[in-house]
């Protein structure tokens, strides 16, 4: 009885630390992430139209669409800007997670 609670303890935590690490540093911030989008990402794309600069104009991604025509939910932005696609750089070690989850969270509004 007693090595089954050991067990099943150590299961709850294991899945409970898991849990936490997965979890968004702290509430994303859209206004932090506009500033950082102005600084960082403006140069290539537009984010009060659709029309292309180096990248993608992404007016109309809080409709649900990204331009790609993929889904525009929090982890496939998040993936994006964490690991780049084609000529866009991934923000992994240039931004911090909670950069680029206000830089997600601000995209969603557009």
């Amino acid at each position: 009885m007693k090595v089954t609670q050991v067990v099943f303890t150590g299961i709850v935590l294991a899945a409970g630390g898991a849990i936490l690490r997965s979890a968004p540093p702290e509430k994303a911030d859209p206004a932090a992430g506009k500033a950082i989008f102005e600084e960082k990402c403006a140069n290539c794309h537009n984010a009060d139209n659709k029309e292309t600069k180096d990248g993608p104009g992404f007016a109309g991604v809080k409709n649900g669409k990204l331009p790609s025509g993929r889904p525009a939910t929090h982890d496939v932005i998040l993936d994006l800007v964490t690991k780049g696609q084609e000529s866009m750089p991934a923000f992994k070690d240039l931004l911090s997670d909670q950069e680029r989850e206000d830089v997600v969270a601000y995209v969603m509004t557009l």
